[in-house]
């Protein structure tokens, strides 16, 4: 029976594999000094044009852009030293002031061992409900969790973001002071050895452990999981901003409605503690296609009547990806919230969006027909650039309705 929501009528399709059933960082203000009176040594105006646009990517936001601008302008020799060493000197007062404050913001390490402890003692029961979902009361207490998870996580991103700020400000901080001294600043007594002391205590107050076992964490994709609840806290976190930012650039791939949809499942992912899906754009088109079909052929069915795209696996590796796993369909949703509501309230659906073993991630909307697509290969934002560069969209690529 087709769900009914005032004149909406909302039907449901799951598949996973083969099994066919019926049914969004903590953000800095940065501000670029001016270096137009700097007394540099005589460079052509091309030249300090260069400069000042190797400076202002070093002060940038993107910290390998950073660091490829620093090693260019240390190479750039004895015109470029003045404007250099205003930059690191800019970017080592920020750093310093940014720990400085995120003490006074946080308050004491023990608020955040409290507010870890009761998060993973919500994320518990959400995930053993979840296992054993159904229409009844154990999706009431699912909208329950949600609520309790959508407030806890808002604090756990306050104070894991300005966490995962700091441990980012120490991991550059010796590289930045060997360029310091590389470039014989010693006269500014704002970076001296005390107050590098100062910041490496004020660091590991706001961490709540020492520098070395947080410069110790390795980076999403490396290593092993950490132990410590707070350590694995700050890689989760650091892991999920990475995947955002790389969501953010395929956003323009995308519908709205297709953007706000993928947004709602990796906040309601991430505030469970399962690792956010990574937009791929093969997932991408084998979802979008489906919808398009379903809504011109005039059938909803994860069975297509097209020969060679009968299953979800099919279609998806005719797209290109090979480690497909399930399929949401819905249809009757105007929008992507919507049509996330509706998936969340059916228990196969729910259970697919959560599912801690998928990692790639496409949905294709067309008119109010939905397609999710989920995938469990490798992340391409892991992939070495000659890998990623072999996992190319098969057959002709469907935009979005109403491309941005």
């Amino acid at each position: 029976m087709p769900l009914v929501s005032g004149r909406w009528v909302l039907i449901l399709g799951v598949a996973v594999l083969g099994l066919t059933s019926p049914l969004g960082a903590q953000g800095f203000v940065v501000d670029v000094p001016d270096f137009s009176s700097e007394n540099l040594p005589a460079v052509s105006p091309r030249e300090r044009e260069h400069m000042m646009d190797l400076a202002k990517a070093a002060l940038g936001p993107d910290e390998a852009a950073s660091a490829a601008a620093i090693k260019e302008l240390l190479a750039l020799g004895e015109g470029a030293k003045p404007r250099l060493a205003s930059v690191i000197r800019e970017l080592l007062t920020r750093d310093r002031t940014l720990i400085g404050s995120a003490g006074r913001r946080l308050g004491p390490p023990e608020k955040a061992k409290t507010l870890l402890d009761e998060i993973a003692a919500v994320r518990a029961g959400a995930i053993e409900n979840i296992a054993r979902l159904d229409k009844g009361d154990r999706m009431r207490i699912a909208h329950e969790n949600y609520d309790k998870l959508a407030r806890l996580q808002a604090q756990m991103s306050e104070v894991y973001g300005v966490r995962c700020a700091v441990r980012a400000a120490m991991v550059r901080r010796p590289r930045l002071m060997a360029v310091w001294q590389q470039l014989g600043q010693t006269d500014d007594l704002r970076i001296t050895p005390a107050n590098e002391d100062k910041t490496r205590a004020d660091a590991e107050a706001v961490l709540g452990m020492p520098i070395d076992k947080a410069l110790a964490i390795p980076q999403f994709g490396q290593g092993k999981e950490p132990a410590d609840p707070a350590a694995r806290q700050l890689r989760f976190l650091d892991a999920c901003r990475r995947i955002e930012a790389w969501n953010r650039a395929l956003a323009g791939q995308m519908s709205a409605g297709e953007l706000e949809n993928l947004n709602l499942l990796n906040a309601y992912r991430e505030s469970l503690g399962t690792m956010p899906l990574e937009i791929d754009a093969r997932l991408l088109q084998s979802a979008r296609r489906h919808s398009k079909e379903m809504v011109e052929k005039g059938y909803f069915a994860h069975e297509s009547p097209t020969p060679g795209q009968k299953t979800h696996i099919d279609r998806m590796k005719n797209a290109g990806y090979n480690d497909g796993y399930s399929e949401n369909i819905a249809g009757g949703s105007p929008s992507g919230k919507m049509a996330f509501w509706q998936w969340f309230g059916s228990p196969p659906h729910h259970q697919n969006m959560v599912n801690a073993g998928s990692t790639g991630f496409g949905v294709g909307q067309w008119g109010s027909t939905w397609t999710q697509n989920f995938g469990g290969g490798k992340r391409l934002m892991l992939m070495d650039p000659a890998e990623r560069a072999r996992q190319v969209v098969k057959g002709a690529l469907v935009a979005p309705q109403g491309a941005r």
